[in-house]
């Protein structure tokens, strides 16, 4: 009787456990090399975004203990190969069933018509074990008769001994008893696998039985993965026992990478040389594979390269593309195997119109225009003679030739408009707004002492990361591309800290006007803290991941308030909230208010207005931030006509609510800080109402606010002139500086790569 009670206990147990407390959607597993990993959603779904694609439907317990695993679409379930690359799905079925029992966990497995059958791995059950703390121990496999069985990589048994809490010993025995590798083909026997904090694999470490490293028959001790903030599995490394990277594995390679679309569908799976280029691997005889994929998530094409990019045959097969029923999706109809290597003669519609030609007629035409403009400006030899200026015009006239592009014609205008040492007069290339991303040079750039870095890695080539040094782009060393763009940025009184500073975050915009766009870019750099010299390529037509998306959305106002310090942030990305549409200022406003009211509310001691890279905007923005900051009237701009005409405040009238000018006041600055900016600044030094932190500004206590005017007639190149003189009611300060900081701090490249606010650390720490 005492038998047949627990049957009915574990019974109701195993019941009770499959009763769904939370349900949770998403579109793709995290990658799990080890069975010890947890099964858990990547790139998660709300329910309403579930109905129309395919997903993984997550059910968990009340103990938040998952319970059951499902692919679907629109309920129905689907093949889990629909799914693509590197997703954590090996040791899984269309439908996966969890039922814990004691200190087991039971995994049962069914097909799509809800039929019993065998996961991935050629197994029927699962069955862990855990330890009293909890924590997995070990893992046997069983057919369907329930008699231990080895899964398709020869592994009856998995055990697990934990080492600390991020790090685990795996073992695995074959039925026999036998100590068995990894996997058939890759010869790691004891592994201490290594998890960040989310518990995700980091690393695949080799050792003997002190956990000392030891190289596998390859040479390779170390298989190291990284991950983006979508936990998309995006490379691994190999390293030997002394650390240095080696090819090896398998592969026969020193590693790879993989591309995502911002759904987690894996684009590209790539194997790469100690250089980060492409190489052929031993296990597919390929260098790498695309994949694409419909709407809806089903991978509807496949194909194979070489490591010149040349298209491979696969038993006579050039590409595989999969057919759905568009009415029904779930269905797949046909597979398609072409046999041909389609060779595109078709030219890119986007360089032919970027390398369209103009006949000198026209372009002498433009350039008259453009000297015609440029005499409007009310201070035109303020920064150069007339007889420099002369010289400059007749030189560069002598470069027109019969016939040019666009780009050759901006070259040669460009020193000509920036000559006068005028923020805002200015020649710009609007069609580099109108190019799309993926002809664009995937790096954002950081200059520093002539040199130039990369500060993201979004390149293929894993070996550019944060903190590369870029020595050349197509055969141009990075001093001569900073020199020639140098000639096409529009700086007041030719100020060198906003070259660098307006090239530090319009590089890109600089570089493809002067340069142009290519097909195909070569790029030389030296990884971070490295002296070896690597060549890589990219190209437009295998675009890199979306790299702009985290610049772009950053908020223009935010709030960071940091009580461990007693310290608020104000983050002020521009002050183009124009009054044409006056909602725009009064957000502004509000938004300030809102802030100061918070700060006021919590009773912090140090406020801080970060304007680094703020290139300024409307001049209504900045006089509210004054008059929280100032406890009398001041001067702003000087009482002149120009300012009276241009409704400009001329007065400050502090604030008698929530008026923050008792506390201690900062504002962080940079060379790219300039016009509206740099005159708020000249104002905050002159009244000592701030501390003012950081790098001297771009810009100066002076100004001429600019106009737009009429397009060049031929080549459509967009002119900005300046107005009439704007200034700030300050002692005259010198034109050729800007506002020299209180506390000179230049940030460098390596605080950038160690995420180490030198400006912030410095308030933080004053007392």
């Amino acid at each position: 009787m005492k038998k047949y009670l627990i049957l009915f206990f574990l019974f109701v147990v195993s019941q009770l456990t499959a009763q769904s407390d939370t349900i949770k959607y998403f579109n793709h597993l995290i990658f799990r090399e080890t069975p010890y990993s947890k099964t858990e959603g990547r790139i998660q779904l709300t329910e309403d975004e579930s109905k129309n694609t395919n997903h993984f439907k997550l059910s968990y317990d009340s103990s938040n203990r998952l319970i059951l695993i499902e692919y679907l679409y629109k309920n129905n379930l689907i093949e889990l190969n629909r799914s693509g690359l590197l997703d954590g799905k090996r040791g899984l079925a269309p439908k996966t069933k969890i039922e814990y029992i004691g200190n087991e966990e039971v995994r049962t497995f069914f097909n799509l018509e809800g039929e019993s059958t065998t996961n991935g791995m050629g197994v029927f059950k699962e069955v862990y074990s855990y330890n009293k703390k909890g924590k997995r121990v070990s893992l046997k496999f069983y057919d369907k008769n329930d008699k231990p069985i080895n899964n398709s990589w020869k592994v009856f048994e998995y055990k697990w001994k934990h080492i600390d809490n991020n790090s685990v010993l795996e073992k695995r025995t074959d039925f026999s008893g036998v100590n068995v590798p990894m996997r058939p083909y890759y010869k790691f026997y004891n592994v201490l696998y290594k998890f960040n904090d989310n518990g995700i694999l980091i690393s695949m470490n080799n050792v003997d039985e002190k956990l000392n490293l030891i190289n596998d028959e390859t040479g390779i001790a170390i298989d190291k993965a990284t991950y983006d903030e979508n936990n998309n599995l995006v490379n691994f490394k190999f390293f030997n026992a002394e650390n240095k990277p080696v090819v090896g594995t398998f592969l026969g390679t020193a590693g790879g990478f993989a591309t995502y679309d911002e759904k987690g569908n894996c684009l590209k799976y790539a194997t790469i040389d100690l250089d980060g280029n492409y190489m052929v691997n031993k296990r597919s005889n390929d260098a790498y594979s695309r994949y694409k994929f419909d709407t809806i998530g089903n991978l509807i094409e496949r194909s194979n390269f070489d490591a010149n990019r040349t298209i491979l045959k696969r038993r006579g097969v050039t590409n595989v593309k999969y057919v759905y029923n568009q009415e029904n999706p779930i269905e797949l109809l046909k597979t398609e195997l072409y046999h041909t290597n389609f060779k595109t003669t078709i030219k890119d519609s986007v360089f032919i119109r970027l390398n369209d030609k103009i006949e000198k007629e026209k372009l002498v035409e433009d350039y008259n225009q453009l000297l015609e403009t440029l005499k409007e400006h009310p201070s035109q030899f303020e920064f150069i003679d007339k007889t420099s200026y002369t010289n400059l015009v007749n030189t560069q006239r002598d470069k027109l030739k019969d016939s040019m592009t666009v780009k050759e014609f901006y070259q040669i205008v460009s020193p000509i408009v920036t000559s006068l040492g005028c923020l805002h007069t200015r020649i710009v290339d609007n069609r580099f707004f109108k190019t799309a991303h993926k002809y664009w040079l995937p790096i954002i750039v950081w200059f520093e002492d002539d040199k130039m870095y990369a500060i993201n890695n979004c390149v293929e080539n894993i070996e550019m990361n944060v903190g590369s040094e870029i020595l050349e782009i197509n055969g141009i060393s990075a001093k001569e591309i900073y020199s020639s763009l140098k000639t096409t940025i529009s700086a007041d009184a030719f100020n060198a800290n906003f070259y660098r500073g307006d090239l530090n975050v319009n590089f890109l915009y600089y570089y493809h006007s002067y340069f142009g766009f290519n097909s195909e870019y070569k790029i030389k750099f030296k990884p971070y803290n490295s002296e070896k010299e690597i060549i890589s390529t990219y190209f437009v037509d295998e675009s890199a991941p979306s790299y702009k998306s985290k610049l772009i959305n950053k908020p223009r106002l935010s709030l960071d308030v940091k009580k461990e310090v007693n310290t608020a942030i104000i983050k002020i990305k521009n002050f183009n909230f124009f009054s044409r549409g006056r909602q725009n200022i009064d957000f502004f406003k509000e938004k300030i208010d809102t802030y100061i009211k918070t700060i006021k509310e919590e009773n912090i001691e140090k406020i801080v207005f970060d304007l680094i890279g703020n290139r300024g905007g409307n001049p209504e923005c900045t006089n509210h931030i004054l008059s929280y900051i100032t406890n009398k009237e001041i001067s702003f701009y000087e009482d002149n006509g120009l300012n009276k005409r241009r409704n400009r405040p001329v007065i400050v009238i502090p604030k008698i609510n929530n008026n923050i000018s008792s506390k201690n006041i900062f504002v962080l600055t940079n060379g790219r800080c300039a016009s509206a900016t740099s005159q708020m600044l000249a104002v905050v030094k002159h009244n000592q109402l701030a501390t003012i932190v950081g790098e001297e500004t771009g810009g100066t206590y002076s100004t001429h606010p600019g106009r737009r005017i009429k397009p060049l007639k031929n080549t459509k190149l967009a002119l900005q002139v300046g107005t009439e003189r704007e200034s700030v009611s300050v002692p005259k300060l010198s034109l050729n500086k800007g506002i020299i900081p209180d506390k000179k701090i230049e940030m460098k490249m390596d605080n950038i790569i160690n995420d180490n606010n030198l400006l912030l650390n410095y308030i933080f720490n004053l007392k």
